[in-house]
């Protein structure tokens, strides 16, 4: 009776855990998603890098304070995961507003869409993560979904400057190997005290790059409208959420349950583009959008 009462606590706690981890995925893929659209509007009124800099400054001193009674790691650690999150997180932001802006809309969709296989990879090479048969399928599928919401199949890539491609290929590079560092370096470690080291040192990152901004068009670009505040504190309270749920899903689960889920980040752009920025949908987004789920779907069989 004892035994049998116990397995079943058993089961109800790890069903319990498997739900959490599936919401917490659900939030990370809607921030990251939703930062798309929140770009185009803080654009209106700030810079790329100024944008950057009021994204990372909320979302550090969010990390900071929820940290701040946990115990400092040993410095050598700390110094390992501040370079994680400058290299991972401040370069990884800055060479995609660079690259989206220099390339057309469809070789970067394309170019991104190998983010979630480069997340998977660097698991397998640097944590040792062995994803099974049904794991290898999601994300393959999950690729195709991607290519065919990004119009690749239909539409002429056009011409788009070598430069752009590599500051994307860049973007997979940086994200890919962060997600595996910080569960590497951030071992033994809280998660918020790993979100709050890395954010830190991602807003250490952007601060000078703001000389790009004052070279270009300055940190302000006309009036600073109501709906470009709002859009740049999304962004740093999604980002400040985002990355302290990603931290904590990573020190738990394989790298590539979170790469499979990651396909349906520019599914959700597309969508919040839609809503709140009037972007006009199209077949292929449903289409990729069904695709990319059965993917996630695949991955979950896969527990």
């Amino acid at each position: 009776m004892t035994s049998t009462a116990t397995t079943t606590a058993a089961k109800v706690q790890v069903g319990g855990s498997a739900n959490r981890v599936r919401v917490a995925l659900l939030v990370i893929v809607c921030a990251f998603g939703g930062s798309m659209p929140a770009y185009k509007l803080a654009g209106e009124s700030f810079g790329p890098a100024t944008t950057n800099l009021i994204r990372f400054s909320i979302a550090s001193a969010m990390l900071l304070f929820a940290a701040r009674k946990h115990p400092r790691p040993d410095s050598r650690i700390v110094r390992r995961l501040f370079v994680t999150g400058a290299l991972g997180i401040g370069l990884m932001a800055m060479l995609l507003s660079l690259g989206v802006d220099s390339g057309t809309a469809i070789i970067a969709s394309v170019v991104v869409a190998l983010e979630p296989i480069g997340v998977a990879l660097a698991g397998m090479f640097f944590v040792g993560d062995r994803p099974g048969l049904k794991s290898y399928a999601a994300l393959l599928v999950g690729f195709t979904g991607a290519l065919v919401a990004s119009g690749v199949f239909n539409q002429e890539a056009g011409k788009s400057p070598i430069g752009a491609i590599v500051l994307l290929l860049g973007v997979v590079v940086c994200f890919s190997l962060y997600t595996a560092f910080v569960r590497r370096e951030g071992k033994g470690v809280p998660s918020v005290v790993t979100a709050s080291i890395t954010q830190t040192a991602a807003l250490a990152f952007v601060v000078p790059a703001i000389f790009l901004d004052l070279a270009d068009r300055g940190m302000v670009r006309g009036d600073i409208t109501v709906k470009a505040v709002l859009a740049a504190i999304f962004l740093g309270v999604g980002t400040g959420v985002a990355y302290l749920l990603l931290v904590s899903v990573l020190s738990s689960q394989p790298s590539s349950r979170v790469a499979v889920t990651m396909y349906a980040i520019p599914l959700i752009g597309v969508l919040g583009s839609w809503l709140v920025v009037g972007e006009s949908l199209r077949w292929r987004h449903a289409v990729g959008g069904l695709i990319v789920l059965g993917a996630v779907w695949l991955s979950e069989q896969s527990r």
